[in-house]
Protein backbone atom coordinates (compact mmCIF):
# COMPACT_ATOMS: atom_id res chain seq x y z
CA UNK A 1 0.00 0.00 0.00
CA UNK A 2 0.90 3.32 -0.74
CA UNK A 3 1.66 5.91 1.46
CA UNK A 4 -1.12 8.42 0.39
CA UNK A 5 -3.66 5.80 0.90
CA UNK A 6 -3.26 6.24 4.37
CA UNK A 7 -2.88 9.69 4.79
CA UNK A 8 -6.50 9.85 2.80
CA UNK A 9 -8.10 7.42 5.31
CA UNK A 10 -6.34 9.10 8.01
CA UNK A 11 -7.77 12.20 6.49
CA UNK A 12 -11.02 10.60 6.05
CA UNK A 13 -11.51 8.82 9.40
CA UNK A 14 -10.49 12.84 11.09
CA UNK A 15 -13.26 13.93 9.33
CA UNK A 16 -16.18 11.73 9.81
CA UNK A 17 -15.11 11.80 13.38
CA UNK A 18 -15.30 16.23 12.91
CA UNK A 19 -18.77 15.51 11.94
CA UNK A 20 -19.88 13.44 14.66
CA UNK A 21 -19.04 15.83 16.69
CA UNK A 22 -20.80 18.70 15.47
CA UNK A 23 -23.77 16.79 15.30
CA UNK A 24 -23.59 15.80 18.73
CA UNK A 25 -23.15 19.37 19.52
CA UNK A 26 -26.20 20.75 17.56
CA UNK A 27 -28.04 17.95 18.86
CA UNK A 28 -27.48 19.48 22.53
CA UNK A 29 -27.13 23.28 21.67
CA UNK A 30 -29.94 25.33 23.19
CA UNK A 31 -33.21 25.84 21.18
CA UNK A 32 -34.54 29.00 19.81
CA UNK A 33 -36.97 30.67 22.39
CA UNK A 34 -40.65 30.25 21.02
CA UNK A 35 -43.34 32.44 22.40
CA UNK A 36 -44.69 29.88 24.34
CA UNK A 37 -41.69 28.91 26.12
CA UNK A 38 -40.78 32.16 27.32
CA UNK A 39 -44.39 32.90 28.40
CA UNK A 40 -43.90 29.55 30.73
CA UNK A 41 -40.70 30.94 31.69
CA UNK A 42 -42.53 34.57 32.47
CA UNK A 43 -44.99 32.37 34.64
CA UNK A 44 -42.51 30.58 36.06
CA UNK A 45 -40.87 34.00 37.30
CA UNK A 46 -44.07 35.57 38.79
CA UNK A 47 -45.00 31.95 41.13
CA UNK A 48 -47.19 32.18 43.06
CA UNK A 49 -47.23 35.64 43.61
CA UNK A 50 -47.90 36.23 47.07
CA UNK A 51 -48.74 39.73 49.05
CA UNK A 52 -48.30 41.10 52.57
CA UNK A 53 -50.58 44.00 51.07
CA UNK A 54 -50.97 46.08 48.24
CA UNK A 55 -47.56 47.22 48.29
CA UNK A 56 -46.19 43.88 46.61
CA UNK A 57 -49.03 44.19 43.86
CA UNK A 58 -47.83 45.28 40.27
CA UNK A 59 -49.05 44.44 36.74
CA UNK A 60 -47.28 44.31 33.77
CA UNK A 61 -48.81 43.91 30.16
CA UNK A 62 -47.74 40.64 28.11
CA UNK A 63 -47.82 39.55 24.88
CA UNK A 64 -48.41 41.46 21.55
CA UNK A 65 -51.56 41.78 19.40
CA UNK A 66 -51.25 42.19 15.39
CA UNK A 67 -52.98 45.73 15.54
CA UNK A 68 -50.55 46.54 18.62
CA UNK A 69 -50.84 46.94 21.98
CA UNK A 70 -50.28 44.00 24.47
CA UNK A 71 -52.66 40.40 24.61
CA UNK A 72 -53.34 41.19 28.31
CA UNK A 73 -51.82 41.46 31.76
CA UNK A 74 -50.42 39.33 34.31
CA UNK A 75 -50.40 39.91 38.23
CA UNK A 76 -47.03 39.56 39.58
CA UNK A 77 -45.66 40.24 43.30
CA UNK A 78 -42.64 42.61 44.09
CA UNK A 79 -42.17 40.46 47.20
CA UNK A 80 -41.29 37.10 45.33
CA UNK A 81 -40.51 38.30 41.37
CA UNK A 82 -37.11 39.93 40.21
CA UNK A 83 -38.49 42.86 38.17
CA UNK A 84 -35.68 43.43 35.77
CA UNK A 85 -36.02 39.75 35.04
CA UNK A 86 -39.59 40.02 34.50
CA UNK A 87 -39.51 42.48 32.29
CA UNK A 88 -36.84 41.32 30.12
CA UNK A 89 -38.70 38.24 29.65
CA UNK A 90 -41.95 40.05 28.71
CA UNK A 91 -39.95 42.22 26.07
CA UNK A 92 -38.40 38.92 24.18
CA UNK A 93 -42.08 37.54 24.73
CA UNK A 94 -43.49 40.37 23.00
CA UNK A 95 -40.89 40.75 19.98
CA UNK A 96 -41.52 36.89 19.76
CA UNK A 97 -45.16 37.38 19.08
CA UNK A 98 -44.84 40.92 17.05
CA UNK A 99 -43.04 38.44 14.19
CA UNK A 100 -45.21 35.69 14.73
CA UNK A 101 -47.62 38.07 14.05
CA UNK A 102 -45.77 39.48 11.15
CA UNK A 103 -44.75 36.31 9.39
CA UNK A 104 -48.62 34.69 9.51
CA UNK A 105 -49.86 37.98 8.35
CA UNK A 106 -52.29 38.05 11.57
CA UNK A 107 -55.54 40.04 12.00
CA UNK A 108 -57.20 40.96 15.07
CA UNK A 109 -60.32 43.10 16.75
CA UNK A 110 -57.90 45.59 17.17
CA UNK A 111 -59.50 46.45 20.63
CA UNK A 112 -57.80 47.88 23.24
CA UNK A 113 -56.65 45.85 26.43
CA UNK A 114 -56.74 48.09 29.01
CA UNK A 115 -54.91 47.25 32.49
CA UNK A 116 -57.24 46.15 35.12
CA UNK A 117 -55.35 46.93 38.09
CA UNK A 118 -54.32 44.47 40.64
CA UNK A 119 -55.02 43.89 44.37
CA UNK A 120 -53.91 41.50 47.06
CA UNK A 121 -56.27 39.01 47.82
CA UNK A 122 -55.92 36.27 49.83
CA UNK A 123 -52.19 36.80 50.70
CA UNK A 124 -51.76 36.40 46.26
CA UNK A 125 -51.64 39.43 43.75
CA UNK A 126 -54.46 39.32 41.72
CA UNK A 127 -55.89 41.27 38.49
CA UNK A 128 -58.82 43.01 38.95
CA UNK A 129 -61.92 41.94 36.88
CA UNK A 130 -62.30 43.35 33.42
CA UNK A 131 -64.53 47.00 33.94
CA UNK A 132 -63.24 47.45 37.78
CA UNK A 133 -61.50 49.63 39.25
CA UNK A 134 -58.32 51.37 37.01
CA UNK A 135 -54.40 51.63 37.19
CA UNK A 136 -53.59 54.62 39.63
CA UNK A 137 -51.92 57.41 37.89
CA UNK A 138 -48.75 58.05 38.70
CA UNK A 139 -48.33 60.86 40.74
CA UNK A 140 -45.13 62.34 39.26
Amino acid sequence: MKPSFFRHAACTGALLLSMMACADAANTAPKAATADGLMAAIQAAVGDAACDGPQHCRSIAVGAKPCGGPDGFLAWSSKRTDEKTLRSLVEQHAALRKQENLRNEMSSTCEIETNPGVVCQAARCTLLPRGQGSVPLDPR
